[in-house]
């Protein structure tokens, strides 16, 4: 018997070609959803992390009590079967509120990165040999504390709209990569065809 791996590679592009057009269809979808309507998004992906963090609180919390006599350091699953059920619940009965403080959170987080990612790099430029790096090391150290301050200020003076600006962002961002799934099942899809012959 005479082995096919062109048949075999067609078979296998036929069965998962729509899988990635749906996925890439879904993207899409969301990323139209976040900026169009970016507080319902929001709200929707806090639902769904609600929705994991009390489940992984549960279990975890169960798996904690089960093991209470076989493992040492059982009180610190159980601690964080408790933060993560208090969490989820916090998201499913308060997912505005909850999306907000994350989204906060997270941006606060991207400021202070660039901005010590900036102070860091001023450092390590004055350390540079080479003249064009030290130039480049400056640039790109001034960028990143220009653009944390810039985001500092915004989320003091406004973080409703900072977060909303965010959500905005992921949306963009889903439709891009909707738009290459999209691409990537039809080349999927005319392979499969090109193989077929």
């Amino acid at each position: 018997m005479v082995y096919d791996s062109s048949s075999e590679l067609s078979s296998i592009a036929r069965g998962i070609w729509w899988f990635v057009l749906l996925r890439g269809i879904f993207a899409i979808i969301f990323g139209l959803i976040a900026i169009i309507a970016p507080v319902i998004a929001l709200v929707g992906i806090t639902i769904v992390f609600g929705i994991y963090a009390t489940i992984d609180g549960i279990v975890a919390i169960a798996q904690a009590i089960r093991l209470r006599r076989s493992l040492a350091y059982w009180g610190w699953l159980l601690v964080q079967g408790i933060i993560s059920l208090l969490a989820g619940l916090f998201a499913l009965f308060s997912p505005q509120i909850f999306g907000t403080i994350g989204g906060l959170f997270i941006l606060w987080i991207i400021a202070i990165y660039a901005l010590v990612n900036g102070v860091v790099g001023f450092a390590s430029g004055v350390g540079s040999e080479s003249s064009s790096t030290k130039t480049w090391g400056f640039v790109s150290s001034a960028i990143s504390v220009v653009f944390a301050i810039i985001l500092g200020i915004a989320l003091v003076l406004s973080p409703g709209a900072t977060v909303t600006s965010l959500v905005w962002v992921v949306g963009i961002y889903g439709i891009i990569f909707g738009v290459a799934l999209l691409i990537a099942a039809f080349q999927l899809r005319s392979t499969t065809k090109r193989l077929a012959l």
